[in-house]
């Protein structure tokens, strides 16, 4: 009992700092029910399995690029950070990435070398190599048919034509794509003449993009003494191959824009800070569409006219009663008004003179109050009920009794 209680913020914000801290970013998989789109566009809904289940948000930002419709009684694998919704003292998955649980063994598989690599620091930035201000030449793996290729060669030749290119055609799908990629990689290390080196292919489903997702590619990438960055797929897809190259970018085409630096680059740099304001605005407007969500579906349930009708009674009670103690109180009074003026006209010399009494009084005023005030012959006054009259003393006559 010597501890200081905490306040519920208190105790909320240090639940909030301790849940999000652990799990920054998880995958799990479970059932979708109470599931709601809202008007907004975002989802609410819960996963849930045979003995748990945990509330769910999907923001409109993220479940943009989902490439299914999410349904009542689906199985899915969901991908986001743990947070705590602070108003309501709540944990809950906010999602960044959904997908059919068809898939899930796949996700299981990327989540586990995730893991080890991490584990073996593979992804520390301190290992991360820093790309070169002014490359002149730069290395690409990917197929040498595919649109990626072209798309980059076209960049390169728009943003900086005084860079030369140099192609490694790779298989990057299927059989032997991860051992192809490899061995393509491996080739530009015994060069001394590329400065950067691009490994990537366009976008696909998860079973496409799974080359880049073998360890061996991901050892390969780590143990290179060439910057690599990692152009697979599409913005929302991360492999493997992102996280342990040296820069990831959204699109190969976004890539070779990385690798190649003008007067843009450089005014983007600016932009950069910019955009980490918006994104830091943009979680505020999130949590700020969720409590409106909130609090409008309470506004639903609750309708405020019957909180001011039964106010309303409330009042008129008050009311009543209080008129009736002001006119319980007014009688009162006047009752005891009226025994003190009863009171007081009883004890009044006139009511008693009018009873048969009268007063003797002295030229000099006072009352006479025994026979040796007066002697024989001496005039008083004598008050009565209705007025007062002289009179004289003859003689002294004996006390009765």
């Amino acid at each position: 009992m010597d501890l200081k209680p905490l306040s519920i913020s208190e105790l909320t914000k240090r639940i909030k700092s301790l849940i999000e801290d652990e799990f920054p970013e998880i995958w799990i998989t479970g059932e979708i029910s109470n599931f709601h789109h809202h008007s907004s566009g975002h989802m609410y809904f819960t996963l849930k399995d045979h003995r748990a289940e945990i509330k769910c948000t999907f923001f409109r930002g993220y479940n943009q690029y989902v490439r299914f419709k999410p349904k009542e009684g689906m199985q899915v694998i969901a991908s986001g950070a743990i947070s705590v919704y602070e108003k309501r003292g709540q944990y809950q998955l906010s999602v960044r990435q959904l997908e059919p649980a068809g898939i899930g063994t796949l996700y299981l598989a990327f989540e586990a070398l995730k893991k080890e690599l991490q584990e073996e620091g593979l992804f520390d930035q301190v290992y991360k190599k820093s790309l070169p201000t002014f490359p002149k030449k730069i290395g690409i793996v990917t197929s040498g048919t595919g649109a990626a290729l072209k798309d980059m060669i076209q960049v390169l030749g728009r943003r900086a034509p005084h860079i030369s290119i140099i192609v490694r055609p790779t298989k990057v799908q299927g059989v032997g794509a991860a051992e192809d990629i490899v061995r393509g990689i491996k080739a530009f290390q015994s060069r001394h003449d590329i400065d950067v080196l691009i490994i990537g292919r366009g976008g696909g489903s998860l079973e496409d993009l799974w080359a880049f997702n073998e360890e061996i590619v991901a050892r390969a990438i780590y143990e290179s003494s060439i910057p690599i960055i990692s152009a697979v797929g599409h913005e929302v897809d991360i492999t493997i191959s992102d996280l342990v190259s040296d820069l990831r970018a959204p699109t190969p085409s976004a890539a070779a824009e990385l690798a190649s630096m003008t007067t843009q680059d450089i005014m983007g740099l600016g932009e950069e800070y910019l955009k980490a304001i918006k994104q830091m605005v943009v979680q505020k407007i999130l949590q700020r569409w969720q409590e409106c969500d909130s609090l409008e579906n309470r506004l639903k349930m609750q309708d405020p006219s019957r909180r001011i009708h039964r106010n309303r009674d409330k009042l008129d009670r008050i009311f009543h009663q209080l008129d009736y103690a002001i006119q319980t109180k007014k009688m009162s009074l006047i009752i005891g008004v009226e025994s003190i003026e009863k009171h007081l006209i009883s004890l009044n010399p006139t009511s008693v003179l009018h009873r048969g009494f009268s007063i003797a009084t002295r030229k000099d005023g006072q009352i006479v109050r025994s026979n040796t005030d007066l002697e024989s012959g001496d005039s008083f006054n004598i008050q009565t009920g209705d007025g007062r009259f002289e009179a004289e003393k003859k003689q002294n006559i004996d006390r009765l009794g």
